[in-house]
């Protein structure tokens, strides 16, 4: 596998993280994200998709699609994570090599492969080999043992390449109820730019309001509302992204909002600055890339 030598590697990486996760909320980023579920109760929602977690499902994430887990409390919640800059695979790999390692990602978006148990035996050991190497490593990633996590870590991806090039096992949810809360998700996908309400959701779904709500909280985690606003905001930095030249506030007429100032302030409460900063900063970043 060719390298060109350069050591300095944007992987944040969490082994085996079982910190309790308290009022998880729906977030967004650019870099590319690699979930594997090890242990617990875990709903998990991407984009229009409600996926009930098993011990060895793996989660390859875009990064730009709106997602939030939902796990239990009732037992320990135990994750591996991996955050990545796909640019820096660019930048350490030859163009073909880097695209094909890549491709699941880019192509497939947001999907989960079920491991069995063979699977998880071989991923699960170049974890613990990955994590040896990251806790001796991390402060001095331009050494030899940086050069060896980024090389564990080029192999991780060829094993999820060569997954992906499988068929993949989807799990059906399981209880009615989440049944119910993937339909108000494909409705609010479906129509998040429109005036959307409970009445409209639940007349849609032949559902009581109270029912729906209290359902879709379970579920999730967070509200019916709550949800459809982060879809939106979502969508609005998505936007700022992909078409620099179009307004805020046409930008958010287009995702949904009739005010500018609620726009801004939905933004603000949800992106931690206000569209205009948040569009500013965008660009500048883009300039300096």
């Amino acid at each position: 596998m060719p390298l060109r030598m350069q050591w300095q590697t944007p992987i944040d990486f969490a082994y085996r993280n079982d910190a309790p996760l308290m009022d998880a909320q729906f977030h967004s980023h650019a870099f590319y994200e690699i979930y594997y579920f090890q242990s617990g109760e875990c709903n998990y929602l991407i984009g229009d998709k409600l996926m009930t977690l098993r011990p060895g499902d793996l989660l390859l994430m875009h990064g730009m699609t709106l997602h939030c887990p939902n796990p239990s409390l009732r037992e320990p919640y135990v994750r591996t994570l991996f955050h990545f800059d796909p640019a820096y695979i660019h930048k350490v790999l030859q163009p073909e090599m880097a695209a094909a390692l890549l491709k699941p990602f880019e192509e497939l978006r947001n999907i989960r492969i079920s491991l069995g148990t063979e699977e998880q035996l071989v991923f699960e050991r170049l974890l613990q080999e990955m994590n040896e190497l990251y806790g001796s490593g991390r402060r001095s990633l331009s050494s030899v043992t940086g050069g060896r996590f980024l090389f564990r870590f080029l192999d991780l991806l060829e094993l999820l390449r060569e997954w992906c090039s499988k068929p993949v096992e989807e799990h059906e949810h399981g209880s009615l109820k989440e049944r119910h809360v993937q339909s108000v998700v494909s409705y609010i996908e479906e129509h998040y730019a429109e005036d959307v309400t409970l009445d409209a959701i639940a007349g849609a779904l032949h559902l009581t309001k109270p029912y729906l709500s209290n359902m879709f909280k379970e579920v999730t985690g967070t509200t019916v509302f709550k949800y459809l606003y982060n879809r939106r905001i979502n969508q609005a930095k998505i936007m700022f992204r992909l078409e620099p030249g179009r307004s805020v506030s046409d930008v958010g007429r287009a995702v949904g909002f009739h005010h500018l100032a609620h726009f801004s302030r939905m933004f603000k409460a949800t992106a931690g600055s206000s569209p205009e900063v948040y569009r500013r900063q965008l660009a500048a970043k883009e300039a300096d890339s």
